[in-house]
């Protein structure tokens, strides 16, 4: 009995002393206290205790498969890749022994021993791709704190600035309000003057439409005289028919059609006057802007020789037109009115000069006010962004940066959109307008509300923001139907902490 206790004492000290060469297979060094030989094992989830004989014996006891870390029978266990020289790691413990070598140092495949050992070439090779990348944070850290420093000076001068537009801003509108009360007050001075003006000129008016219109009555009442060349009061359609003015056409002869207008009957000087008249003004217009020798000479040889007043008509065919029935006159009165610049007495135009002055002032000291506000909102905007933890982004925004793949060249402007546009030509497409951050570590930009595809949603793009040690769009793609994921790298990204995470994954 003696005997048996001390070689179980000397077991338990040549496992304590090298426990490391005795460690259960698929286990980290951590964890093999609990892994011990002397010991029954229990399930890491508690759920049960089993002998210790029956851990890795190829069969799985606990649920959460503990018991078998160096075998394949349980579908829910890890194996542990030592990968000395190089980075642990688990696997699934089904990689083991299946043919493939997953662990760098080959013992996922003990049964065989048919992988090389690659750890210290793969470690040298990820130690010197840590220590590149080390010294592009460390570099780029440099960088950030640049920009972290431009920021500051940014964000004071915007704040500085806005006080300086506020204080402006309250002058201009002060200057805006004293000019509209003074345009109100030069508008009811013009308003005042101009109604009295157009009452003048409306009379005016009213008074030469009135004398127009008694002169034309005169000249009519003449032609009416000249056309009843029998004097009965009554012109008949013999007299029509005789006067050269009717033929229209200038084939020497008055149709019925030419005077349709005597359908009416006997025409005495007011059926004239009311509904003959109307008709023949135009004709009698027509006929003094366009003259025609050779007709009037057909008419000599065709008709037989009338009396002197015949000639007298002749006489006001050609010289005696009332320039009333012009119709080109007309057109060009039209034309003056729509056009029409009334001229005022010196007094209304100082008047109505001071308005407009006044009105200009006004217009002008409201744009000001408007670009104030403008440039105030836009500097309130900027203000109010998340540039990140210490507003490192911040130098970002106002900038541009573009890629361009075989199809596409894109542009991202941080914070503000993100546009595509075909190399063929065309269109920019809108992306998608600012959104905010996908997440608390900055490393992520979201923009939405973007053009809407053909028969799809709206585009929206994320931009995952790295390291890097210039401002650069590394790449672009469309991985869902009018989903599209950019990748940015900036020294604003660039933080010391990730380069201690580096060297602490390393060892």
């Amino acid at each position: 009995m003696i005997l048996v206790t001390f070689l179980l004492s000397i077991i338990v000290s040549i496992y304590q002393s090298y426990g490391s060469e005795f460690q259960t297979r698929g286990i980290p060094l951590q964890r093999a206290s609990i892994y011990n030989p002397f010991k029954d094992f229990m399930c890491l989830d508690g759920s049960s205790t089993i002998p210790f004989s029956y851990v890795n014996d190829d069969f799985c006891d606990c649920t959460d498969g503990t018991d078998e870390p160096g075998t394949s029978a349980c579908s829910n266990g890890l194996f542990f890749c030592t990968n000395k020289g190089h980075i642990s790691r688990f696997i699934p413990s089904s990689f083991v022994n299946d043919g493939f070598c997953d662990c760098c140092d080959g013992s996922d495949e003990y049964l065989t021993s048919n992988c090389t050992n690659l750890c210290e070439q793969l470690g040298e090779e990820a130690r010197r791709e840590a220590e590149r990348r080390s010294q592009k944070i460390s570099e780029g850290a440099r960088l950030r704190e640049q920009m972290m420093a431009e920021a500051k000076r940014l964000l004071k001068e915007k704040q500085e600035r806005v006080a300086v537009l506020e204080n402006e801003k309250s002058e201009a509108v002060r200057l805006k309000d004293e000019a509209e009360s003074l345009k109100k007050t030069a508008e009811e001075r013009e308003s005042a003057v101009l109604e009295e003006f157009r009452a003048k000129e409306k009379a005016q008016r009213d008074l030469k439409a009135q004398e127009e219109a008694e002169e034309e009555l005169k000249e009519v009442k003449s032609l009416f005289e000249t056309y009843d060349s029998n004097g009965d009061g009554v012109l008949q359609v013999e007299e029509v028919k005789s006067r050269p003015i009717f033929d229209q056409n200038k084939d020497t002869v008055v149709t019925d059609d030419e005077i349709k207008f005597m359908e009416i009957g006997e025409i005495n000087y007011d059926t004239f006057v009311e509904k003959v008249w109307p008709i023949l003004k135009p004709i009698v217009t027509m006929s003094k802007v366009k003259v025609y020798p050779p007709e009037e000479e057909a008419w000599k040889d065709n008709t037989e020789e009338e009396p002197n007043e015949d000639n007298n008509e002749e006489e006001l065919n050609d010289d005696e037109i009332p320039e009333n029935g012009d119709l080109e006159n007309e057109d060009e009165e039209t034309e003056n009115k729509d056009s029409y610049e009334p001229t005022y007495d010196e007094e209304t135009a100082k008047i109505v000069e001071e308005a407009n002055q006044a009105r200009s002032h006004y217009e002008s000291t409201l744009r000001t006010v408007q670009d104030l506000d403008r440039e105030l909102s836009h500097i309130k905007e900027f203000l109010s962004k998340d540039y990140g933890t210490d507003d490192e982004f911040a130098p970002l925004d106002g900038q541009c940066f573009t890629y361009t793949d075989r199809e596409y060249s894109y542009k991202l402007c941080p914070f503000d959109q993100v546009t595509q546009m075909s190399k063929s030509g065309g269109s920019e497409t809108r992306l998608g307008t600012w959104a905010g951050w996908a997440d608390k570590e900055y490393s992520t930009m979201l923009y939405d509300k973007g053009q809407s595809c053909w028969n799809g949603p709206q585009r929206s793009t994320r931009v995952t923001v790295n390291c890097g040690l210039e401002n650069e769009v590394k790449s672009a793609s469309e991985p869902n139907k009018c989903e599209y994921v950019l990748e940015f790298e900036t020294p604003a990204a660039c933080k010391l902490s990730e380069k201690n995470k580096d060297t602490h994954d390393e060892l």
